[in-house]
């Protein structure tokens, strides 16, 4: 039998580059989910995992996906412990938004480990849609910065 053991020494440069996406961790981040059926907090909801995930790709340690929420609300209730079990996510970024009583946005993100199915972190962040879902935002980056933190807390453990 032939042994097909890697070894991530003395790569060239490509080679390398192959290796280190081989190691990063599979992170997916879920559409939150709005408070009650307003088609308003469904869309930042969307919008604003759309770009944690894009945020998240930019961190070298970490690889993300974007999970499709039509197909999570079709899919039975065990679908998403098979998805990450069969994809091995290692981590599941989802949350809830909702409409706080200044007329602002309050959205509640978590960080799920899917070994333990147990929460590792989580935060409540606050501000109006635009704030949060604006590319250049200080709300956004904070809120990334925070995830990207938790995440990379918890995979290296």
């Amino acid at each position: 039998m032939k042994n097909t053991t890697v070894y991530f020494q003395d790569l060239d440069e490509d080679e390398e580059d192959i290796a280190q996406a081989l190691r990063r961790p599979l992170v997916a981040v879920m559409p939150f989910a709005p408070a009650g059926d307003d088609a308003a907090l469904r869309l930042l909801g969307s919008g604003l995992a759309q770009q944690l995930r894009t945020g998240l790709m930019q961190t070298p340690a970490i690889e993300a996906i974007l999970v499709n929420s039509e197909f999570i609300e079709r899919a039975p209730e065990h679908a998403l412990e098979l998805i990450c079990r069969q994809l091995r996510i290692g981590h599941l970024v989802t949350g809830r938004c909702s409409r706080d009583a200044r007329g602002g946005c309050s959205l509640y993100v978590e960080v799920t480990d899917t070994r333990d199915w147990a929460v590792h972190w989580a935060q409540v962040f606050r501000g109006t849609a635009d704030a949060m879902m604006l590319p250049e935002s200080s709300e956004l980056a904070r809120m990334l910065a925070s995830v990207q933190a938790a995440l990379l807390f918890h995979v290296v453990r």
